[in-house]
């Protein structure tokens, strides 16, 4: 992970060769002395001549910006905590309670987001146990089952009953069932074996063997018979009763409709406004390709830390970027008159009286030991021909 800091390098408007390339240089000789990372931007279109330099050498304009806005991408954001939609709501909760979360990401296999998972969705999913046909209205599969109940597969038939039943326990005899266990329940139930044989006989889609129980030879050939998938647990038939309702994936309680995202290049006083008309606790990030990256909350504001810039080639203010004042100046290379810009406090400024502030930038690739690319040195010759 790039824990350096993001420093962005700016020539003047309507920038000539000497502007552009300077920017470029500079940029490369802080890159390449590794304290930070040097984004070399412009302010205007490439003139053809600049272009032709920069094609000659083979190398890339720098990036148009038109504001130093603080965005997204300048703060500091918590990692995101992402999760598949088969996610089980007892793995969710677990992990927002051991990683003390306000919430955790739903993706899909292309890391694209789904929705998210709260501690209130949880809740309320939870909640649903009372609609005893949760697990089958989820479409939960039997590896959440499994999962949830610490346990492991007796007998899966190749052609499995849908979990489309009401989760029960058998906790009477067989002669008194009556209708109270049907077709494609889901079914727990200890070591008792009449007990087994019953529910697999009603056709149910799954038993669950608790505390370890065994099934006998003949009940797991009626199972075979009857399409009846078997799991056995060490848990009793109390947690396990408890805990099946958790086996629901993630996608059935997530929240995804009105989502509330942000992207890397919103800026900040844009989200200050939503996040004052939403209550979330913390809200997801998401790249151009609706990739998650991170989470913000309003803590993540606070700061609200300038963007370091350093001018080159102009110290005037009606030449550099309109917004100046929304940018933390700390450098300035240059080879004008002194002007009008002024900075909250000191500063490396370099100003000499040469013929171009790519000169001075080559000055300073000898001074501090570096020797530029082919590249780095063409287009610093080409712009100093230019602008001498």
């Amino acid at each position: 992970m790039n824990n350096k800091e993001t420093v962005f390098i700016t020539g003047h408007r309507n920038p000539d060769s000497d502007s552009i390339c300077a920017a470029i240089a500079y940029a490369d000789l802080k890159n390449r002395r590794g304290k930070i990372s040097a984004i070399p931007i412009r302010l205007g279109d490439i003139n053809r001549e600049t272009q032709f330099i920069l094609n000659y050498f083979g190398m890339e304009a720098p990036i148009l910006k038109e504001t130093m806005k603080p965005q997204v991408s300048d703060l500091n954001i918590d990692p995101p905590y992402k999760v598949s939609k088969t996610t089980t709501m007892n793995k969710a909760l677990n992990i927002i309670q051991n990683e003390n979360l306000s919430n955790i990401q739903v993706v899909n296999e292309e890391e694209e987001l789904l929705g998210i998972v709260t501690l209130s969705n949880l809740t309320e999913g939870y909640m649903d146990i009372w609609d005893d046909n949760i697990l089958g209205r989820s479409n939960t599969p039997l590896e959440n089952i499994v999962e949830v109940m610490r346990g492991e597969i007796v007998f899966e038939p190749k052609n499995p009953r849908s979990f489309q039943g009401r989760m029960t326990v058998y906790a009477m005899e067989p002669e008194n069932v009556q209708d109270n266990i049907q077709e494609l329940d889901i079914v727990i139930v200890g070591n008792r074996e009449n007990a087994q044989k019953d529910a697999i006989l009603r056709g149910v889609s799954l038993l669950i063997l608790t505390i370890g129980s065994e099934i006998s030879e003949e009940n797991l050939a009626l199972a075979k018979e009857n399409d009846v998938t078997i799991i056995s647990t060490e848990l009793d038939t109390f947690l396990a009763a408890r805990l099946l309702p958790l086996a629901v994936p993630v996608e059935y309680v997530m929240t995804k409709k009105d989502l509330v995202k942000f992207k890397e290049d919103d800026f900040v006083d844009d989200i200050k406004i939503i996040m004052g008309n939403t209550r979330y606790r913390s809200y997801p990030i998401v790249d151009n390709k609706n990739q998650v990256v991170g989470s913000i909350a309003r803590y993540h504001l606070i700061s609200n830390k300038k963007k370091p810039l350093i001018l080159v080639d102009h110290n005037e203010r009606n030449q550099s970027i309109a917004d100046i004042e929304s940018a933390e100046i700390i450098e300035i290379i240059d080879h004008h008159r002194v002007a009008n810009i002024a900075t909250n406090q000191p500063i490396y400024f370099r100003n000499s009286p040469v013929g171009s502030t790519s000169t001075i930038i080559s000055q300073m690739f000898f001074e501090q030991g570096v020797s530029p690319t082919r590249e780095i040195a063409g287009i610093l010759c080409a712009a100093i021909i230019s602008d001498t």
